[in-house]
């Protein structure tokens, strides 16, 4: 699909090479020189004239006609540079009309290094030559006249963007990435959200540079501002395939799945809600189940009665709990050491009184001795955000530290709350 917009873009291009090479040569015969070029440059009739011809011919289609008509302006002694440029400058319109793009490209290229001509006509020469060397799969040559074009003042948006795809395409992955880095970074710093077509370009040309730690970071850009679930799906896969991943964190995976709206079988639900159910957030098990019945996924089939048993379990422990949560405050104050009150925290967050529960959780981590500090913290963000206090959150996620899985989940959260998709 890119290599036929190119091919198009191209073949207009052409068109007006023909009109520009045509104008060169009939108007008048003096043309002005580049910046720094002391005489005018002088065009003979006898020149001019046969270039012309040869140009009509090829309108006409009348290639054979075309190439004598350019031979005999050839021919025409004592031909200066100018003169030379205009007539290889002719052969390329001719070989565009024709469509012989290598021939075009091979008259160009002498044409643009002759600098005989200079400003709008230079450019548009080097405009064609980075297209037509795209178009014919010469990426490296088309990098070359892509940057010339943009270092020459051009700007036409759609070279711009065709750069790094030519550097890609080049197999010069370290280079496009490079590119396009520079670019995700201007429009990060403008406030500009670069488009999802720049981000998956970045991010493929990180897999095929082996540079992963670039490519998780423009997953993550990616999965900020085009919250999908593929996105988010691969993240979390590549927390939960990491060495030493603890098995305690599946839960907090889960609750990212469910925030994000990635659950999509019955199995998921089912497992969440026992594992939320087993470390002692009944609450959080019963709404888990809830949303499976609504969305169809349990209490259909063969496991209906199962799903209905596992319902009536977390109802019950829900209840209890709800009434437990008042009397175990005392007790949780008492304690030695802080965990109690975070756990009683994090319980009334999944119960839904987050601003409570943030309370009892930071009165436990300030008063220290917890057995796992990072998981602590990881749940603490995870309150926070519940409770609308995404900035602090955020600050929150960033502090887990840890090498059991719990600093790099904590960054995919933090991705998450920071996300259109993250809004409570």
């Amino acid at each position: 699909m890119m290599q036929a917009l190119f091919t198009l873009t191209v073949r207009a291009a052409a068109v007006a090479a023909l009109a520009l090479s045509a104008g060169a040569a009939s108007a008048q015969a003096t043309a002005a020189p580049p910046p720094g070029d002391s005489p005018a440059k002088t065009l003979r009739a006898e020149v001019a004239t046969p270039v012309n011809a040869a140009q009509e011919a090829a309108r006409a289609g009348q290639k054979e006609q075309a190439e004598t008509k350019l031979r005999e302006a050839a021919a025409v002694p004592d031909l200066s540079m100018f003169e030379q440029a205009v007539i290889e400058r002719g052969r390329a319109s001719v070989s565009l009309s024709g469509r012989d793009w290598a021939q075009a490209i091979r008259s160009l290229e002498v044409v643009v290094q002759s600098n005989q001509f200079g400003g709008a006509d230079q450019l548009q020469m080097v405009e064609l030559l980075a297209k037509l060397t795209y178009q014919e799969k010469d990426y490296l040559r088309s990098v070359s006249w892509l940057r010339r074009y943009l270092q020459e003042g051009g700007s036409d948006a759609s070279l711009r963007d065709l750069l790094p795809q030519a550097l890609y395409l080049a197999n010069e992955y370290k280079a496009a990435a490079e590119e396009l880095e520079t670019r995700v970074a201007a429009d990060e710093a403008a406030g500009r959200t670069p488009s999802e077509q720049t981000l998956r370009l970045l991010s493929s040309s990180y897999v095929q540079a082996k540079d992963d730690a670039g490519y998780v970071r423009t997953l993550e850009r990616m999965a900020m501002s085009y919250p999908k679930p593929e996105y988010w799906t691969e993240l979390l896969s590549r927390v939960t395939k990491q060495p030493g991943f603890s098995e305690r964190l599946w839960l907090d995976v889960y609750r990212l799945r469910f925030a994000a709206n990635l659950m999509r079988g019955a199995d998921e639900y089912v497992e969440m809600a026992q594992l939320a159910l087993n470390a002692g957030y009944p609450a959080e098990a019963l709404k888990v189940i809830d949303r499976g019945l609504s969305l169809s996924l349990l209490g259909n089939g063969k496991d209906a009665a199962n799903h209905t048993a596992l319902r009536e379990r977390a109802s019950k422990a829900a209840e209890k709990d709800s009434a437990d949560l008042s009397r175990a405050e005392s007790s949780a104050r008492s304690a030695r050491d802080g965990d109690a009150l975070v756990n009683l925290g994090f319980a009334h967050v999944t119960a839904g009184t987050p601003a409570k529960g943030v309370q009892l959780m930071e009165q436990g981590l300030a008063k220290g001795n917890l057995r796992r500090a990072d998981e602590a913290r990881l749940h603490l963000g995870l309150a926070l955000w519940q409770a609308g206090r995404k900035d602090d959150a955020v600050k929150t996620l960033a502090d887990v530290k840890g090498n059991d899985g719990a600093a790099s989940l904590a960054r995919v959260w933090s991705v998450f709350v920071r996300s259109p998709a993250g809004k409570v």
